[in-house]
């Protein structure tokens, strides 16, 4: 089946692209564009036609011939004006052709990887280039799509197919007095690989927040001016600003980006006892999305002085900030340990080195290296379970358990190969693509 798909974002445009992909691709455009041949890779300038002999468009047609196109099958793309009309009529002429559908969210992608033209890796880096936001989020993509990962994989599973064929002669020669040294040495080898892994899954840890974005939390009792706070950073009003204690009763979630960083910001509730409903429930979520925090930034009212209070939720994922010091320069509080930034929201004091404290205190504790190629948390599943039957052959120390042992390396090695896609992953491509919009 020939599957067909709008390439660029849907929407009045003064161009659109619209892909065909399939055996059938390139007689159903000759078809279309009442042509006798289309030169592989070059724009040729034409009239199209539905079947009735009516003007489509007037455009320009690209054929790529397989195996050298993004699907590895043939693959025609009609660059026709971008309004509704045009677009549609288009669709509608493929769709009157009875080999012709259209293409589900991400089948073109799909397509590739069951050709070859990319693993399952390449395929989900494409899609977070695609949604990339920041600068950041572009290099991991585009390293990953570069292959580098794919060599670094290869080599894990090369290491332990030769392993692998080790135990399995021994497993093939039971008669054969096996020297102890060769299974110490294949232990040894074992080792190196776990350490090989283990690097890979602490490098990956905090990569996919790269993509997902750094939840931060602020926090404090009511009124420290934490709404007000959060509208500075933004620079727009995302919560309600009162005097009146208990505001904010429900979580205000936005997106903020810092030095390249990806933050969640979230608004939360102020902390204290309410018997309204309502406000002790928003305390609660507050609760909940403190603990989920990978950065707490906590505030305080300089003028006040109990605080001791909220230090219990002081930890090193805290940021403690001293807010409205135009009201007060004196500061109550009795642990006289505690690093603080001091910020005036209402005088625009502070704000500055607060920012340039979120971003140090993130690059700390969640620290990257654009030499990583895991990107996702499906990534560090695979990994992790590579390590478990690494482990689990490592626990067994008699030479009487070589069968188990064997087993345990094609465990892992099924493992790596679910990382780029080269196992029966039919349910985990469906999952993937849904991401992908339909024309890619």
């Amino acid at each position: 089946m020939n599957i067909y798909a709008l390439a660029t974002p849907p929407g009045k445009s003064g161009l659109a692209v619209v892909r065909l992909s399939g055996k059938d691709a390139l007689r159903i455009a000759l078809k279309i564009a009442k042509k006798r041949v289309f030169k592989p890779r070059f724009a040729t300038y034409t009239n199209l036609y539905d079947k009735k002999k009516n003007l489509i468009d007037q455009g320009l047609v690209i054929f790529f011939k397989s195996p050298k196109s993004y699907t590895g099958e043939d693959i025609v793309e009609f660059h026709i004006h971008g309004s509704y009309a045009v677009i549609n009529h288009l669709y509608d002429t493929l769709a009157s052709y009875s080999e012709c559908r259209l293409a589900k969210p991400g089948e073109f992608t799909k397509n590739a990887i069951i050709n070859g033209k990319m693993n399952l890796m390449q395929a989900e880096a494409l899609i977070d280039l695609i949604n990339s936001e920041t600068n950041l989020q572009k290099k991991f993509s585009q390293k990953i799509l570069k292959d580098d990962a794919k060599k670094v994989f290869l080599d894990l599973k090369k290491d332990l197919h030769a392993l692998l064929a080790n135990y399995e002669a021994l497993i093939d020669f039971p008669d054969e007095e096996i020297p102890i040294n060769v299974f110490l040495r294949n232990r040894d080898k074992l080792l190196i690989i776990n350490k090989k892994i283990e690097n890979l899954i602490q490098q990956g840890k905090n990569t996919e927040k790269i993509h997902s974005g750094y939840d931060v939390t602020v926090v404090g009792p009511v009124n420290s001016g934490k709404s007000s706070l959060v509208n500075t950073i933004l620079k727009r009003q995302a919560s309600i600003v009162s005097n009146i204690p208990g505001t904010t009763r429900d979580i205000v979630r936005s997106d903020f980006f810092l030095d390249g960083k990806l933050l969640n910001i979230f608004d939360t509730a102020g902390l204290r006892k309410s018997k309204n409903k309502v406000e002790k429930a928003g305390v609660s979520l507050s609760l909940k999305t403190l603990k989920e925090a990978d950065l707490k930034i906590l505030v305080l009212d300089s003028s006040k002085k109990k605080h001791e209070t909220y230090l219990k939720y002081f930890d090193q994922n805290t940021i403690l900030v001293i807010n409205k010091i135009d009201l007060s320069q004196k500061l109550f509080l009795n642990s006289k340990n505690l690093d603080f930034v001091k910020i005036s929201v209402k005088k625009n004091l502070g704000l500055k080195e607060l920012l340039y404290e979120i971003s140090k205190k993130l690059s700390k504790l969640y620290p990257s290296s654009i030499e990583t190629i895991i990107s996702r948390k499906r990534h560090l599943k695979s990994l992790k379970e590579a390590g478990f039957y690494i482990s689990s052959c490592l626990k067994k120390k008699d030479i009487k358990q070589l069968d188990l042992i064997a087993e345990d390396l094609r465990l892992a090695i099924n493992s790596i190969n679910s990382l780029v896609g080269e196992v029966n992953v039919e349910k985990l491509l469906d999952i993937i693509f849904k991401e992908y919009c339909i024309g890619k």
